[in-house]
């Protein structure tokens, strides 16, 4: 499933802003675009909102299951 990261570009090395769960040595595609800053906003504010609802979620099957 295709995901967005943000990632910085530091002495000729990609170095990305936050921890991805992928196997050891696995390609992956790299689009490079540059992003206004009202873009990087609505993504970061989506991820957010998708990080909140997931973690409700998972009191929810706790508090449920206890």
């Amino acid at each position: 499933m295709p995901k967005v990261v943000e990632a910085v570009y530091e002495n000729g090395v990609l170095k990305l802003t936050k921890p991805v769960k992928l196997p050891k040595r696995r390609k992956v595609l790299v689009y490079i675009g540059e992003k206004r800053f009202s873009e990087l906003i609505d993504e970061l504010e989506l991820e957010a909102r998708e990080d909140l609802d997931k973690t409700l979620e998972e009191i929810r099957r706790k508090k449920y299951y206890e």
